[in-house]
């Protein structure tokens, strides 16, 4: 994931990214995931409510009622699962220095 998705040059790169700044390629990432899921349900409403169908069944329907995008809530790290990943990013780097 954090090679394609985060835009990661090389996996030690991503060894030597920083918590911070994990968190904020993660937030820009969830970002595009966002817009590109605006222009997914923009396309499939404009499909939906094409001239053929009956337009009694769209009665009081509205896109973002329709499917809702941005309204998840934000997924919180653990104090456990952080501080496990903090100690193995310490033991990596006394594996890269020592």
């Amino acid at each position: 994931m954090a090679l394609t998705e985060l835009n990661c040059p090389s996996l030690d790169y991503v060894y030597r990214m920083s918590w911070a700044e994990f968190t904020l390629r993660l937030i820009g990432f969830n970002r595009s995931e966002e817009r590109m899921e605006y222009k997914l349900r923009r396309l499939a409403w404009v499909t939906y409510i094409a001239p053929h169908q009956n337009p009694k069944r769209l009665r009081g329907l509205r896109e973002d009622k329709w499917w809702r995008v941005g309204k998840k809530k934000n997924i919180q790290v653990s104090d456990e699962h952080k501080a496990k990943y903090l100690d193995l990013y310490k033991e990596y780097l006394k594996q890269k220095n020592g």
